[in-house]
C-alpha cells in the first residue's frame, strides 16, 4: 500500500509502507500524510498540492505544476546487439529490465554524486552499482564508485528535487532514451521516493537535511596532503617531508598505502618497515605532520591472524549458503565483514579507535564497493542482518565508514575519513575522493563537473587525485592541476604504482615555481574553505559549487563545466589544456583579480592563464578572509556597495567546537573602514592582526572586535 508523508512545506515522502529500513534517512517529523487510494486524490500543506493515486502523480508548488509522473514497466528493446558486442563494440543503452517512474520533464539535469561526463546530465543514463574500474572514466561510463540516487530538475525557484532511497541496482535515463522523459527503474525493492520543491539551495539543503551532511574535518586536513602506492618504509615517508621542506612547499598530511601493513592485513604494522611506530608517529606530530593510513575492506583470511580469529569465533563475516564467503584481495585469500550488521560495526570500530590511539590522524578506507580479484561476489552472499548482496551492495561501504566513524567517537578525535565507495548520506561519517582517475587532460577537465556534481549531492569533502593516480603525469598537467584544485575542500597529489613520481618537488622552473605558489595559496585560502565547511554543515550549503547554483536565473551557466566556486565569493577560472596561454571567461557579476585585484565586470573576458598564474577572482561585493600565517588574518575587501562576508574559527581539532567552543564573525564595510562583530564568541581567537587589503591600498591593523 502507497503512502504519502509531508516532511517540510516543500518535501513529502512517496512510499511503499513495506517499503525497508533505509540505511541512510535521519527520524525525520512527519507533519500530515495518508494512504493512496485508488482513485485520485489530493493533499496539501503548506506550498504543496500533491494529486496522485496508484500509478500517477502531479505536483503543484505556489498553484503551478511543477512535476507530473506516472508508474511504467519497462519494455524489451527488440533489438540483438550480440554481433556487434563480439567485435567489442559496448551496448551503450543501459540494460534494464523491471519498472519504475516516467517523469514528463525536459529540463536541466544535475545531482547523482560521483559521475563521469558533463555537468548537466540531459542525454545520458547511469547505473547505480558501485563499481571499481581503474580504466579512464569517460563520458559514457555508467556507473562509479559511488551511487547517490538523488537528482535535481532546475527551473530555477520552480525546481524539484527527486530521492530514491533504493540500494538495489537503479537506472537513470535523462531524456536519452525518450526525449521528453526522465525514467527511473529498479531491479528490486520497493518504491521509496522523496520530493524536494523550490530553488536549488532550498532542495540541496533539505536532502541533506533528510540524509545528513559532513561534520567539520580538523583544521590541518585543508592543507596539502600527499599519497602514493605506496611509500614503502619510514625511511621514504621521512625523505618525502625532507623534500617538500627543502623545496619550500608545505605539507600538513601524508598518506599510507597498503604497503605499510604487515602481509596486507589491516590494522597491523610491518615492523621491519615502520619500526616503533607510535614513537615515530608523535614525532611527525611535533614536526606537523599527520599520518593516515588505509584500510581495506577484505580481510587475511589467515588462522592466527587476529582480526580474522575474532570474525570467524564472533560469526563477523559475510557468508554464501550459511558458509564464509571467500575472495580474493590484495592479502590473498580474503573474507570481508558484514558491515550491515550492528555488532560488527562495533567491532571494528574498536580496531578503528584502537588505531587512532597509536597516534594515526585519520583514517583511508578502500576497496569496499566491495572490490575482489576472482570475479564480483555473488549476489545472494549476505552482508549482515540477512540482507543480501543484490541490495547489500550500493551500502557495504557506507556502513563500513558508519563503523569508522563509530571508532572515532571511541577515540574522542574529530571525524577525518575518506572513501572510495558510498550511498546517500555517507558523508555523515567519511569523505570521498573520486576514485582512480588517470594522469590525462581529460580527467583534469572532467573533474570540475564531477565535484561539483558530488557537491550539490550532499557531499562537501571531496578531492580528485591532482595530478591524476593512473599513468605518468607531465610537469604542466600536475602544476595546472595543482591550481584546478584549489578551491577543492580537499587537496591531494596521488599516484599509482609503476608510474613516474609526481611529488611536486620533482618538478623544475616554472613548474615547480606555479606548484609551489598554488600550495602557498591554498594555505592562505583556509580560513575561507573552513568556513564554508562549517556552514555547509551547519546549513546544508555546498561549500563547492557550480556557477547555477549562485546564479540560478542566467542561463548562460547552466551547462558552465570549466569555472567553479567555493561559496558565494570566490571564482577559479582555471586553465584545462596543454600549451594553453590564454582562455576565454565569463564573469556573472563584477569581480575582481584575488593578487592583482584587476576589476573584471560582468561578461565575458579574455584571461592570462599562462604559468604561474593563478586566475582566482573575488566578488566585488564580498569581504574574504584569508590568512598569512597563524596569528595574522588578511581581509580581501571589496568595493562593491555593501560588501560582507564571514569568518569562522576553532580550536582547529578536538571537539569542543560541539560544545560552542568556536568564534563566528561577521565582517562589513561601514563608512568606508571594514568592521568586524561577533554573531557567536566561544573562545580566544587566535589572530592578533588583520592585513585589511582594499582595492588600492593595505593597511594592518590590531585584531580587535567591536
Amino acid at each position: 500500500m502507497m503512502n504519502i508523508a509531508f516532511l517540510s512545506p516543500t518535501s513529502f515522502r512517496l512510499y511503499d509502507e513495506t517499503a525497508p529500513k533505509s540505511a541512510c534517512v535521519l527520524e525525520q517529523k512527519i507533519l500530515s500524510g495518508g494512504v493512496i487510494g485508488e482513485d485520485q486524490s489530493v493533499y496539501v500543506n503548506g506550498l504543496l498540492n500533491v494529486q496522485l493515486n496508484q500509478d500517477n502523480l502531479v505536483i503543484l508548488y505556489r498553484g503551478k505544476e511543477v512535476f507530473s509522473a506516472a508508474s511504467y514497466t519497462e519494455e524489451g528493446e527488440g533489438i540483438d546487439h550480440s554481433l556487434a558486442e563480439k567485435e567489442g563494440h559496448a551496448h551503450e543503452q543501459g540494460r534494464f529490465e523491471g519498472g519504475g517512474m516516467k517523469i514528463r520533464s525536459t529540463r536541466p539535469v544535475y545531482g547523482l554524486g560521483e559521475r563521469s561526463g558533463p555537468l548537466e546530465k540531459r542525454g545520458y543514463d547511469y547505473i547505480d552499482w558501485n563499481t571499481d574500474d581503474p580504466s579512464a572514466h569517460v563520458d559514457t561510463f555508467k556507473s562509479l564508485y559511488q551511487s547517490i540516487p538523488f537528482f535535481i530538475l532546475f527551473d530555477g525557484d520552480d525546481s524539484v528535487g527527486v530521492f530514491l532511497d533504493n540500494t538495489a541496482k537503479v537506472h537513470f535515463d535523462f531524456n536519452k532514451s525518450h526525449p521528453e522523459e526522465v525514467r527511473v527503474s529498479y531491479v528490486s525493492g520497493k518504491p521509496d521516493y522523496y520530493f524536494f520543491v523550490g530553488t536549488m539551495k532550498g532542495i540541496v539543503a533539505e536532502f541533506t537535511r533528510l540524509t545528513g551532511r559532513n561534520p567539520l574535518c580538523p583544521y590541518w586536513a585543508l592543507g596539502a596532503q600527499q599519497s602514493r602506492w605506496s611509500y614503502p618504509s619510514k625511511e621514504k615517508v621521512d625523505e618525502v617531508i625532507r623534500r617538500y621542506r627543502e623545496n619550500d612547499l608545505p605539507l600538513s598530511v601524508v598518506y599510507l598505502d597498503i604497503d605499510y601493513m604487515d602481509a596486507y592485513k589491516d590494522f597491523t604494522v610491518d615492523p621491519k618497515k615502520f619500526p616503533n611506530i607510535r614513537e615515530w608517529l608523535s614525532e611527525k606530530k611535533e614536526e606537523g605532520i599527520v599520518v593516515v593510513p588505509i584500510i581495506d575492506a577484505g580481510v587475511k583470511a589467515e588462522p592466527g591472524y587476529f582480526l580474522y580469529d575474532e570474525g570467524i569465533q564472533n560469526g563477523y563475516f559475510s557468508t554464501l549458503n550459511g558458509e564464509v564467503y571467500h575472495n580474493e584481495v590484495w592479502p590473498g585469500d580474503s573474507v570481508f565483514p558484514a558491515f550491515l550488521d550492528e555488532r560488527v560495526q562495533r567491532w571494528w570500530a574498536t580496531h578503528i579507535a584502537s588505531f587512532l590511539e597509536l597516534g594515526f590522524g585519520g583514517i583511508w578506507n578502500d576497496m569496499n564497493e566491495p572490490a575482489s580479484f576472482r570475479g564480483p561476489l555473488p549476489l545472494d552472499v549476505e552482508m549482515g542482518e540477512g540482507i543480501k548482496h543484490d541490495t547489500a551492495h550500493n551500502v557495504y561501504g557506507h556502513f563500513m565508514v558508519k563503523a569508522g566513524a563509530m571508532g572515532f567517537e571511541m577515540a574522542g578525535k574529530r571525524l577525518f575519513q575518506l572513501t572510495r565507495a558510498g550511498y546517500a548520506g555517507t558523508c555523515r561519517y567519511s569523505g570521498t575522493w573520486a576514485g582512480d582517475n588517470q594522469s590525462i587532460w581529460d580527467h583534469l577537465r572532467l573533474s570540475l563537473p564531477q565535484l561539483m556534481n558530488m557537491s550539490l549531492s550532499g557531499q562537501a569533502y571531496i578531492v580528485v587525485d591532482i595530478g591524476g593516480f593512473g599513468g605518468d603525469t607531465t610537469p604542466e598537467l600536475a602544476a595546472k592541476w595543482a591550481i584546478a584544485s584549489l578551491l577543492n575542500p580537499l587537496y591531494r597529489n596521488h599516484s599509482a604504482l609503476g608510474t613516474k613520481d609526481q611529488e611536486p618537488y620533482t618538478f623544475t622552473g616554472v613548474y615547480l615555481e606555479t606548484y609551489r605558489k598554488a600550495l602557498k595559496l591554498r594555505y592562505r585560502l583556509r580560513p575561507a574553505i573552513y568556513t564554508e565547511l562549517y556552514l555547509s554543515e551547519t546549513k546544508g550549503t555546498p561549500a563547492l559549487r557550480p556557477l547555477v547554483y549562485n546564479y540560478p536565473s542566467q542561463e548562460r551557466v547552466l551547462n558552465e563545466n570549466t569555472e567553479i566556486m567555493l561559496g558565494e565569493n570566490l571564482l577559479l577560472i582555471p586553465s584545462l589544456f596543454p600549451g594553453e596561454m590564454r582562455r576565454a571567461g565569463y564573469f556573472p557579476e563584477d569581480f575582481r583579480h584575488v593578487e592583482s585585484q584587476k576589476l573584471y565586470e560582468a561578461g565575458d573576458a579574455i584571461l592570462d592563464v599562462s604559468l604561474p598564474n593563478i586566475p582566482l577572482f573575488y566578488k566585488r561585493n564580498s569581504i574574504v578572509p584569508l590568512e598569512d600565517d597563524e596569528t595574522t588574518l588578511r581581509l580581501l575587501c571589496g568595493d562593491g556597495p555593501s560588501p560582507r562576508g564571514l569568518i569562522y574559527e576553532d580550536e582547529g581539532d578536538g571537539l569542543a567546537y560541539r560544545e560552542g567552543k568556536y568564534n563566528l564573525y561577521e565582517l562589513k564595510i561601514e563608512q568606508g573602514r571594514v568592521s568586524v562583530s561577533y554573531l557567536h564568541h566561544g573562545m580566544t581567537s587566535r589572530y592578533q592582526k588583520v592585513v585589511v587589503c582594499y582595492p588600492d591600498h593595505e593597511e594592518i591593523i590590531p585584531f580587535v572586535i567591536e
